[in-house]
């Protein structure tokens, strides 16, 4: 082991949570957080990400410290982006080693996204273990890089393992946070009678979908006054009202706005239907609690990994696939309205959702690393 390493710490350990950027990589890190912090409070954690990412928001309200770098997105920058981010990665690798001398850390574990490449990178190179978490089924570009440099790999669909096919890798499930491991230990999803409210609940993701906001509300309020029983709660994203505003005008049932939900496990536990976008993270909650959901996977995303997430689920009957392109349309609205009129259709969805959830994933990630830090100590 290197001389940076947490070999040469004394007693205490440290383990840094490299990356993020969206909640999608971000939460699953904070999951393994807790979970080692609950089996060994000796341990020291610390994030590692950038100025620009969720981590810069979330991280500062929580007990761990959170340190960023400036470092350059290579993927779907283009040529010109390649070049200017390639002369940038060399001041990141600087940054990097400056922070390892800080650090010293004795495991790393890389999130993926393009923040986790240049500190998990310079750990490996100085000898520190390091360890992927990776949440999509078709792994990133910056977990696909340190695959070659990375000790092992825990994975949240089984057929990942084929891209990790050099390192040892199992599949444990994504990790979810406490609140919401905490929900699953109790909750058992109840599909609603037919004289009850049909609660639905439409996220985009931590910072919100301007599709979901700008064109989902014509395909509710289309369903008339089979609505009228139907009840709404719209996280639009921060400072993205303007897209979802007056669009639940001619909404028959009640629709509530929320720019953000802290309490996920307590909206979860709401919700009767959940309509959403299809990252990890978000799919390994409502798989944990057998919530059904309708996946409209993000246009957006790098190597169109919701796209292979939600058919992956959908084939399973495990929760349903909507093409971002017809969100607004009358194929949305029949396959809502057709959702909210059958019960045994969500309570069916909720059972074949359950054989997926891996509630325990954290916990199992956490001794594992926690291991593989006896072990090298």
């Amino acid at each position: 082991m290197g001389w940076l390493s947490g070999q040469n710490r004394g007693d205490t350990e440290t383990v840094v949570i490299a990356g993020g950027g969206t909640g999608g990589h971000l939460y699953p890190g904070m999951a393994v957080a807790e979970a080692i912090e609950e089996r060994d409070p000796s341990v020291e954690i610390a994030f590692v990400g950038t100025a620009d990412g969720i981590e810069a928001r979330v991280i500062p309200d929580t007990q761990w410290p959170l340190h960023t770098m400036d470092v350059p997105k290579l993927k779907g920058q283009g040529v010109s982006g390649w070049l200017k981010g390639g002369l940038s990665l060399g001041r990141s690798g600087v940054q990097a080693m400056n922070l390892l001398r800080t650090i010293k850390p004795s495991l790393v574990i890389s999130v993926g996204g393009y923040a986790a490449g240049p500190f998990t990178l310079a750990a490996a190179a100085d000898g520190v273990p390091t360890v992927l978490i990776e949440q999509n089924l078709r792994p990133g570009m910056t977990n696909r890089a340190l695959a070659k440099t990375a000790k092992r790999a825990f994975v949240a669909f089984e057929s990942t393992c084929d891209d990790f096919e050099n390192l040892p890798c199992e599949c444990v499930g994504n990790p979810v946070r406490r609140a919401i491991r905490d929900l699953a230990s109790t909750y058992e999803y109840e599909a609603p009678d037919d004289d009850e409210p049909v609660h639905v609940l439409v996220t985009g993701g931590s910072g919100g979908a301007r599709s979901l906001n700008e064109r989902l509300p014509e395909a509710l309020c289309g369903l008339g006054e089979r609505a009228a029983h139907v009840q709404v709660r719209h996280q639009y994203g921060r400072n993205r009202r303007d897209e979802v505003e007056g669009r639940y005008a001619d909404f028959p049932g009640d629709a509530e706005l929320v720019e953000f939900i802290d309490a996920m496990d307590e909206a979860y536990r709401w919700s009767d239907l959940v309509i959403c976008r299809a990252g990890g993270t978000t799919i390994a909650e409502l798989m944990a609690l057998a919530i059904p959901a309708v996946y409209v996977p993000s246009p957006h995303v790098t190597d169109d990994q919701q796209t292979k997430n939600a058919r992956q689920i959908a084939e399973a009957g495990a929760g349903l696939m909507l093409p971002d392109d017809a969100i607004g349309s009358s194929r949305a609205t029949n396959l809502i309205g057709g959702l909210i009129a059958n019960p045994i259709s969500l309570q069916n969805i909720s059972d074949q959702a359950r054989g997926f959830g891996r509630p325990d994933a954290a916990g199992v990630i956490a001794e594992q690393c926690l291991t593989m830090i006896a072990e090298t100590r």
